[in-house]
């Protein structure tokens, strides 16, 4: 009966460690130079063959005030260290994240930094504070931002709710 108990407590707190991802959803960057915002980045899944895996695309920029000036409705600045030239409110950032449930987090993507146009292999996780850690690396040297979870509600109407159904991320080297 003990063992029995056992396994069912088991069972439901694995369920509960699945409820945790993926981590789809809007986040806040923050400029590691002046701790403003700086994006807001949507992470969503997309399929890749058989793998549902997650990327992000930049949504909005904030001013040098810490207010939001671009939106997936009105993009201006473009990424001009980027293949293409694209705005940077449009840019797919993150791709080809896969989940590890023995680790807990998103590890074999890649991230982008659209400043410079580099792309560095990426792993991206939950803290106790439930804020994201997003890891930009090459080899075991890297840096690690801190992204703010952001709720709906608090973001202008065309933030809210954006439909990620299809999706894909634009690749760009």
């Amino acid at each position: 009966m003990k063992a029995c108990i056992i396994s069912i407590l088991g069972i439901l707190f694995s369920f509960g460690a699945f409820a945790e991802i993926p981590f789809i959803g809007l986040y806040q960057t923050i400029d590691d130079e002046t701790n403003l915002p700086k994006s807001i980045v949507k992470l969503y899944e997309y399929k890749d063959g058989d793998d549902t895996v997650l990327a992000g695309r930049i949504v909005a920029l904030y001013d040098e005030k810490g207010n939001i000036s671009e939106t997936v409705n009105n993009p201006v600045k473009v990424a001009d260290k980027v293949s293409g030239n694209p705005k940077y409110v449009g840019l797919d950032i993150i791709w080809g994240m896969e989940w590890d449930s023995d680790d807990a987090e998103y590890t074999d993507g890649k991230i982008m930094d659209p400043k410079k146009g580099s792309v560095y292999s990426s792993v991206i996780w939950k803290d106790n504070n439930d804020k994201l850690q997003v890891r930009g690396k090459i080899g075991p040297f890297g840096r690690t931002q801190t992204w703010n979870v952001l709720i709906n509600s608090d973001l202008p109407v065309e933030l809210q709710n954006i439909d990620t159904t299809d999706w894909k991320p634009i690749i760009r080297k």
